[in-house]
């Protein structure tokens, strides 16, 4: 399926301010993650949507958002990703008497947290990211996509399905670099996705339980996946190698950090913890080591 043989739905979403870089730069794994582009006014997203190739287009115009649905199902996945841009992030009730953090909010604006059509695809490419340099998981999703995705609207690539992901061999994967805990995982994920679809509409509680009960996917993924794909603005995300030190340096100047303290520090933010970390991340905050 290309560009010229699907559908467009398109509608204007009042939504200001919004940082396109800041907001969406998590939506793909790498500048050349051949499912999505980005741009400092532009957003591209392909992917399967309801077992067929779809993609997201969303365009700042002024002080709203273009938002345009290409695929075979356009005016239900609109209103899926208008609901999903709609949602209340919490943005201008953000409020703390930490200096340095309202400081940074007020620096950098625009920085909004998302829910997300593409969850299954957000997963994915979490899944990949388990305990490897992010150089590393970038290469792996772009293999992926290659080679088992297909071409889809706005001459982006998608990232195969649950149906055809569950189908190929472990050691297939394990041939192009993708090591075997990791290949466990991403695999037990497409056969789940084939039962149960990842819809970003569920509550947080039920996302949770549904993304744990996967074997291979733990704490960290789960609030990955929570945090950029459905939205949750409290997701706190343990386990990271390098977040514990990004935190507790920002928060206490310390320059060691371990989960329990990181945790004991993001509790005065609770509500927004996950803001707090996307924002001391878009801030490029350089921890001695």
């Amino acid at each position: 399926m290309n560009a010229v043989e699907v559908a467009c739905a398109r509608q204007q979403l009042a939504i200001f301010p919004v940082h396109f870089t800041r907001t969406f730069s998590m939506q793909r794994l790498g500048p050349y993650d051949p499912t999505a582009d980005l741009s400092d006014d532009v957003f591209r997203k392909a992917f399967f949507y309801h077992g067929e190739p779809a993609a997201i287009e969303i365009c700042r115009v002024g002080e709203t958002l273009d938002v345009c649905a290409y695929g075979t199902r356009v005016d239900e996945l609109l209103s899926e990703t208008i609901d999903g841009l709609s949602q209340d992030d919490r943005y201008f009730d953000f409020s703390t008497d930490d200096g340095g953090i309202l400081r940074l909010h007020r620096l950098l604006p625009g920085l909004r947290l998302l829910r997300v059509p593409w969850l299954y695809d957000m997963t994915c490419s979490a899944i990949l990211q388990q305990r490897i340099r992010t150089v590393d998981a970038m290469r792996d999703w772009r293999r992926i996509a290659k080679r088992w995705g297909i071409p889809g609207p706005l001459g982006l690539w998608t990232f195969p399905p649950a149906e055809v992901l569950a189908h190929v061999p472990r050691f297939e994967l394990e041939a192009m670099g993708v090591d075997a805990k990791r290949a466990r995982a991403l695999l037990a994920f497409a056969e789940e996705s084939r039962l149960v679809r990842f819809k970003a509409d569920r509550s947080f509680e039920e996302m949770r339980r549904l993304l744990l009960r996967v074997p291979g996917i733990g704490p960290w993924t789960a609030e990955t996946v929570m945090g950029y794909g459905a939205g949750d603005t409290d997701a706190a995300i343990p386990g990271d190698l390098h977040l514990p030190r990004v935190v507790c340096y920002a928060l206490a100047g310390e320059w060691d950090g371990c989960d329990e303290r990181m945790m004991e520090l993001l509790e005065p933010f609770r509500g927004h913890r996950f803001r707090i970390i996307r924002l001391l991340y878009a801030s490029g905050l350089d921890v001695p080591w």
